[in-house]
């Protein structure tokens, strides 16, 4: 340095001992301090303090009291627990509160930290005290969004396995309302001639509306401005709303608040609208929408499945009851081409196996033409016998078209039966079982009837058509095998169908 300037003295910390730099640097960091004379009434609190409160200076006279008077009445308790704690153990002290003042509307959060100072034989609570509310109301805005989240997924998994579409729309309405802890929630669908909306399901209405009520589509009701609307409807105050007018419907229940979103459909028409609506002042939130949407959303996809399935009930339905007129067609055909020509048990034989043909038909196809319940179809096609049958065997589904043949062969058992057998007697009983084995790694049904017959069983030869029938349709069809015998006065028929791939040979 020049000879001419003096060295610079090195800098110290003496400034901390300085009341207005020390309070400057607190007022930057938005911080402020107190000191509580333990015992007493006595607080020191620097003055910006005051300010982080919301409170006048002039309301604060230096005394714990006007603090105490300041704290949220719910939040009292806690603070004080918490000084309490300090003054037992010794541990620093840490504690965040409400202040009884708001800011813009919003409540005001402060946290306060400190420990315990020994002056002489005075002792001391002192530390400093920051405003905490951006912190928190994030923290729990974003508790709140996580709690929403994890209830839209659980109303996804629970739409993805609900078997009947009404128990989803409820389901949905109970959700919405729980999350948004909303009162009144509601899903409003298009009617068939699309001319309005009805209340399909819903959470608070007035008893008998679910079900009955009707909002019309005009855009001066809340559901209506939404179907015309690209985004959802946030309703901050309905007496106040200028955008529409609000139905009767809502205004009958004192709604004031509430949110709405459409429910898309599987066209360009909407599904519906899904609301959630309260009676006091809300202020919902971009967020909140967008959580409805998604509830919305699976909602729709649900709709679009219930859609389709009806559809294809539709179909099936038809198919059957055209394959069921194609059936008696064949019947009436046969019997007049025949009549002059075929013995009348013959006739009556071939119109029994129509019968049957029928009556697996029918169990398919309320099944779907998907799988079928071996036992439904023995249940279908031997009900004229349900009384003697006693059958044994696990829940086993087939696909459509082996249930259809297998529906032949058990009425051909069955017929063979009632004429030589125990379905001929009305004390006997038939016995059937089946099980599902598997041998290196192919799978097979094996399908057992034991008949304790007392009559001498002409037809079981394995010469008969019902039995080359049988034979048939288990060995040549579908690649089995099927074998009889007669011994010590009872019949038994086995039957071993492989299930791997489940297609007939070629």
């Amino acid at each position: 340095m020049d000879a001419g300037n003096s060295e610079m003295e090195p800098e110290t910390g003496g400034w901390l001992l300085e009341s207005e730099p020390l309070l400057r640097a607190l007022e930057f960091g938005e911080a402020g301090a107190w000191r509580w004379r333990i015992d007493t009434d006595m607080l020191f609190w620097s003055p910006n303090l005051c300010g982080l409160h919301g409170m006048p200076r002039s309301e604060f006279d230096g005394s714990l009291s006007a603090f105490q008077m300041d704290v949220h009445p719910d939040d009292t308790q806690t603070v004080w627990n918490a000084i309490q704690e300090t003054l037992k153990t010794g541990q620093p002290y840490r504690a965040v509160y409400r202040s009884t003042r708001s800011t813009a509307g919003k409540a005001v959060y402060l946290e306060a930290r400190g420990g315990i100072v020994e002056d002489g034989a005075r002792r001391y609570l002192t530390g400093v005290c920051i405003d905490v509310s951006d912190r928190i109301r994030f923290e729990r805005a974003l508790a709140v969004r996580q709690q929403q989240a994890e209830a839209v997924a659980s109303f996804g998994s629970f739409a993805l396995s609900c078997a009947r579409f009404q128990d989803t729309l409820d389901e949905a309405v109970r959700v919405a309302a729980r999350i948004f802890n909303a009162p009144l929630t509601k899903i409003l669908a298009f009617g068939d001639l699309a001319d309005r909306l009805e209340l399909l399901s819903g959470i608070g209405w007035q008893d008998g509306l679910v079900g009955r009520g009707r909002v019309g589509i005009d855009a001066e009701s809340q559901a209506g401005f939404t179907l015309n609307s690209e985004t959802p409807v946030i309703v901050r105050d309905l007496e106040t709303e200028t955008r529409f007018s609000g139905p009767p419907l809502l205004r009958e229940h004192g709604v004031r608040s509430g949110m709405s979103v459409i429910i898309p459909g599987s066209s360009d028409r909407p599904f519906g609208v899904f609301g959630v609506h309260t009676t006091d002042i809300r202020g919902f939130t971009t967020q909140d929408a967008e959580t409805l949407l998604s509830l919305a959303n699976i909602v729709a996809g649900a709709a679009r499945q219930e859609r389709a399935l009806q559809y294809r009930q539709l179909l099936l339905r038809e198919a059957s009851h055209r394959a069921g007129n194609m059936l008696q067609i064949v019947g009436s055909i046969a019997s007049q081409t025949f009549q002059d020509q075929a013995p009348p048990h013959l006739q009556s034989a071939f119109q029994a196996r129509l019968m049957a043909l029928a009556r697996a038909n029918r169990v398919i196809v309320n099944d779907g033409w998907t799988v079928t319940r071996l036992r439904d179809l023995i249940g279908e096609v031997l009900e004229p016998f349900a009384g003697q049958l006693e059958t044994e065997g696990r829940d086993t589904v087939l696909p459509p078209e082996l249930s259809f043949d297998l529906g032949l062969v058990l009425h051909e058992l069955a017929t063979n039966s009632a004429k030589y057998g125990a379905l001929g007697n009305s004390g006997a009983r038939v016995h059937l079982s089946w099980t599902v084995n598997s041998n290196d790694g192919v799978r097979a049904l094996r399908i057992v009837w034991t008949d304790p017959f007392t009559r001498e069983h002409a037809s079981h030869s394995g010469s008969g058509f019902g039995t080359q029938l049988m034979r048939d349709l288990v060995e040549i069809k579908w690649d089995g095998r099927f074998e009889q015998s007669s011994a010590s006065g009872e019949f038994r028929a086995a039957i071993e169908i492989p299930l791997n791939g489940n297609h007939p040979s070629p």
